[in-house]
């Protein structure tokens, strides 16, 4: 969002349109923690609130926060060089700016460099507009009885007022593989949460998954989470939580049993540190009761370590530390400014549901692994965990139970919906056929020419 690198002017004279800030020796200034973006002519007219969220934080809040407080602020052309680098210094310099006002050509945006609006991670939610055969291909497992999915990241698993169309549930059909009824969800994954998630394929199956989970027979969940902050080898969390309303939403709070407290547990082992980023430990989580925001909430009350892009346990974590070596260590501002700066601000929840073993009706055991997603993925090159990564994601190849190129439901599925999409396409509007026929024509021509 941020200008190209300002070219110094010719001499003394007028306020470079470049660069406002320009020091009379010809040096350019520094403008520390901030960047200026330069309304260029011809620009539509735009509320600066809404550029902020587009450029620089997606949140409305954040956004409106950001303003009142004076670190999204706009100069004129017309004022002298030593209010621009003013204001860039002294707080109190800044103008007083609100979110309606009115970006014209010409006027100078100064915002804080370390911020970029957070990616949508949800995909569309209209009805019928997801690719067909798309949660097929997020299949990890299936038998006779059973079948494992990857949940992605953004998306609930039942419908709600929020939702529209943005649940796994009315894509159920799709997973039949010849049987008269969807499957059925064993349990559920939170919107924020990615990875295994398993789904009865009958009815039967369903029951006997219900019955063996209450005896503490039938699964073991393994959960991968980056944490704030250097975590013990190992351990266990036993911590009873109880829900909370905090403004429009509930959070699970830590609460003894005797004060309507549910008992929870969850086993924790340090897999891997990093000194990078103010610290960060990557863990894995095996909670034993299905508490709400359990994980979360053990992290951040229990180990006294949030999850990577949880702002909200992060806060109420904070909140219960005391000021100590540790907190100021981990948990200062030094140490967010690293975070933001290596990983970028605005982080997803790094927490994905990694492994799932469980026991079949033959009374098999398997374990089913899911794949990290993108932004995880990244996090990990950014601190040197690839490596350990590439080698897990080889073990879980080499011990897959399930193969989807050999299931013959599968690849029928899979091809049908090829096809399907083929006939949509060859059904669309003529104009586009003769678009994408051109392009496919030209393709050639277009990169010979490019290059």
């Amino acid at each position: 969002a941020a200008t190209a690198a300002a070219q110094p002017p010719p001499g003394p004279g007028p306020v470079s349109v470049e660069d406002p800030t320009w020091l009379p020796e010809g040096r350019p200034f520094d403008l520390g923690p901030f960047a200026r973006h330069h309304v260029p002519e011809g620009a539509p007219s735009m509320r600066l609130d809404r550029w902020v969220m587009k450029n620089v934080c997606s949140n409305w809040n954040a956004t409106q926060k950001l303003i009142s407080a004076r670190q999204v602020w706009v100069m004129t052309p017309d004022l002298p060089t030593d209010k621009h680098r003013g204001s860039v210094m002294i707080p109190r310099f800044r103008p007083a700016c609100k979110g309606s006002t009115v970006l014209r050509p010409g006027l100078y945006i100064y915002f804080p460099k370390a911020m970029r609006p957070a990616e949508k991670r949800r995909m569309p939610t209209e009805k019928g507009s997801e690719i067909e055969g798309w949660l097929v291909e997020r299949v990890l497992y299936k038998d006779t009885d059973f079948l494992a999915i990857d949940k992605p990241a953004g998306w609930s698993v039942l419908p709600g007022k929020h939702v529209g169309g943005m649940h796994l549930k009315r894509l159920l059909p799709s997973l039949q593989f010849g049987l008269e009824e969807p499957p059925r969800f064993v349990h559920r994954l939170a919107t924020e949460l990615s990875g295994v998630m398993l789904l009865a394929r009958h009815r039967a199956a369903a029951s006997y998954a219900k019955d063996m989970i209450r005896q503490r027979a039938f699964w073991q969940r393994a959960y991968w989470g980056v944490a704030c902050g250097r975590t013990p080898k190992s351990g266990t969390i036993a911590m009873p939580l109880a829900q909370e309303r905090r403004g429009d939403r509930m959070v699970a709070k830590p609460r003894r049993e005797d004060d309507d407290g549910l008992p929870a547990l969850t086993e924790y082992k340090t897999l891997r540190y990093s000194p990078l980023a103010g610290g960060l430990s990557l863990l894995e989580l095996n909670p034993y009761s299905g508490r709400y925001h359990q994980t979360r909430a053990h992290c951040s009350y229990g180990l006294r370590a949030p999850l990577l892009g949880d702002p909200l346990y992060y806060e109420l974590s904070n909140k219960l530390n005391l000021e100590t070596s540790y907190k100021v260590r981990y948990h200062s501002e030094d140490a967010r400014r690293e975070r933001k700066e290596l990983l970028g601000a605005m982080l997803p929840l790094h927490l994905h549901s990694r492994q799932l073993r469980i026991k079949t009706f033959a009374g098999k055991d398997i374990t089913i692994t899911a794949p990290l997603p993108e932004a995880m993925t990244k996090s990990f090159s950014k601190l040197g965990w690839s490596e350990y990564l590439r080698r897990a994601d080889r073990e879980a190849e080499r011990d897959a139970p399930w193969r989807a190129e050999d299931d013959p439901h599968i690849v029928k599925a899979l091809a049908e919906a090829a096809r399907h999409a083929e006939e949509k396409w060859l059904r669309g509007p003529a104009s586009a056929r003769g678009y994408e026929a051109r392009l496919h024509d030209e393709d050639g021509r277009v990169r010979a020419d490019e290059e």
